[in-house]
């Protein structure tokens, strides 16, 4: 069991948490391990740190970020993105939980992770994230914080759904849990059971299938899980990267 403080118990005594001491870990984009440049500074590919050979790459030199700090620098103007080795599923009514961190030069339409037809999710302004889901049809939810988390500096964040009927988001924030404002109208979806339905996706850092809404800014590092995480394990995820990223 993980302690929270980004070490767990073995046999042999401690050893070290790593992201993949948490179970159905599918892609880990990892700060500074295997990532391959070409002669200058740009990424050709992100390799998976997950085990699951699921790598990032982007063949066109003109779509290439450069590398920053062991992550990748992503220009807009240039339509930076990079498509994955392998669609990554969620079944409907499925949990999830993926974390980044990242420092964004424009705080909107940045998108994250996206399949092949449109977003999936998307950091829509400083104070909401949508999530577009499409199976068994598209339902956009749109998460509202009043604190406006996505400005400012580099963060750490964290989104998991839980599973089920009556799943729900929950968002931290460099460990720190950031309140949700529940349903108004049509325009914010954060009460639970509202968007639990199923999504793919392949693509980072762009929107249907690179063609807009580029992500503008350094994605230091990403990770996604085909579950929901359970509070420890938040706890430990969240104690890793921020300890890795000084935050």
């Amino acid at each position: 069991m993980g302690l929270g403080l980004g070490l767990g118990l073995s046999k042999s005594g401690y050893t070290p948490f790593t992201l993949t001491s948490v179970s159905s870990l599918a892609l880990w984009l990892q700060n500074g391990v295997r990532v391959e440049v070409d002669g200058s500074s740009n990424v050709t590919k992100w390799n998976d740190s997950s085990g699951n050979n699921n790598f990032a790459e982007q063949d066109t030199t003109g779509n290439q970020g450069t590398l920053s700090s062991g992550g990748i620098d992503f220009e807009e103007d240039n339509e930076d993105h990079y498509d994955l080795n392998s669609s990554i599923g969620i079944a409907n009514e499925g949990g999830f939980c993926i974390a980044w961190v990242m420092d964004t030069e424009s705080s909107t339409n940045n998108t994250l992770i996206s399949d092949s037809g449109n977003e999936t999710i998307r950091i829509q302004n400083a104070s909401k994230i949508r999530v577009l889901t499409n199976a068994p049809s598209n339902k956009e939810s749109i998460l509202h914080a009043g604190s406006a988390p996505f400005g400012g500096a580099k963060a750490l964040f964290l989104l998991n759904r839980t599973a089920g009927a009556s799943g729900a988001f929950t968002l931290f924030k460099n460990g720190v849990a950031v309140t949700l404002d529940a349903s108004s109208g049509s325009s914010t979806l954060g009460d639970a059971g509202e968007n639990v339905h199923g999504f793919d996706f392949d693509t980072i850092g762009a929107a249907n299938s690179g063609a807009d809404h580029f992500f503008d800014g350094i994605l230091f590092e990403l990770a996604f899980w085909q579950k929901s995480l359970n509070a420890t394990e938040i706890a430990d995820v969240n104690s890793y990267l921020k300890n890795f990223h000084g935050l």
